[in-house]
């Protein structure tokens, strides 16, 4: 597993990718960054998967790019800056049209473009160890990774500008009062926890996964009657999946439904 800077493993329609890099607690250099993209792409064309769990091995869960290789190439950054970014932007966009629920698994220390994944993702549960900080402008730098579309949409521009300029620490109580993360869980439960939710999410209706997350992030972006139009469309596309006949039926004949995700 220590050779790999990506792991992924599949059990019962769940796919866990794991960045698996602890003694930089995960940094994102441009080959783990681009091999994290890889993977979602093929699970992205992967009919079994219903959900995805991102998470981190060790300490970390993310700690933002690999700075190491800013300061290798400090006098002339802008290529490794730029491979970096094609890489975890790549990633990102991915993550945001994988056909099926996205869950981060936050086990620890969350910094930087570590940040933008765990915000692009869907839900979020964290351990009571975990820390976040935005850290950019520790380094002299601005945002990436889709962290400042997501942070100021869950947090408020004030408390993001707030975390962003002053790059303060953030425990797991704070990130669920702030509603950074959908819940935290003892160390000891964290992985009871996230299988129990990635479990029920796989057995969901997945495409009504899909679009509620659609309609969410199109939102900002529209008046309420463009947003109900958008809403009429994804419905009634909705009508015609395998799982609005099943939810519908389970519902009339008073059982619970078993989704397919079809």
């Amino acid at each position: 597993m220590s050779e790999e800077l990506v792991v992924v493993s599949q059990d019962g329609g769940i796919a866990t990718v794991r960045l698996n890099a602890p003694d930089s607690m995960n940094a994102l250099s441009i080959p783990m960054a681009t091999r994290l993209g890889e993977a979602l792409i093929d699970l992205g064309g992967d009919s079994t998967v219903r959900v995805l769990v991102l998470t981190g091995t060790g300490r970390g869960f993310c700690a933002g790019g690999d700075v190491q290789s800013f300061y290798d190439n400090r006098d002339d950054p802008y290529d490794v800056m730029q491979q970096v970014l094609d890489a975890v932007h790549g990633a990102v966009e991915t993550m945001l049209e994988l056909p099926f629920p996205t869950i981060a698994a936050i086990n620890g220390v969350v910094a930087g473009a570590g940040m933008g994944l765990a915000l692009a993702t869907d839900l979020a549960v964290a351990s009571d160890t975990a820390v976040f900080t935005m850290a950019y402008t520790g380094i002299g730098v601005s945002p990436d990774g889709s962290s400042t579309f997501f942070l100021p949409r869950l947090v408020g521009t004030r408390v993001a500008m707030d975390m962003i300029l002053t790059n303060r620490l953030v425990d797991a109580s704070e990130a669920l009062t702030l509603g950074l993360v959908n819940e935290v869980a003892v160390a000891d439960d964290f992985e009871e926890a996230v299988a129990k939710l990635a479990g029920r999410l796989a057995k969901g209706p997945t495409q009504a996964y899909v679009r509620a997350r659609k309609l969410l992030h199109s939102a900002h972006a529209n008046s309420p009657v463009e947003q109900m139009s958008v809403e009429a469309e994804s419905i009634l596309a909705a009508g015609e999946t395998h799982d609005f006949y099943e939810g519908i039926t389970a519902f009339i004949e008073k059982r619970k439904p078993t989704f397919t995700g079809q």
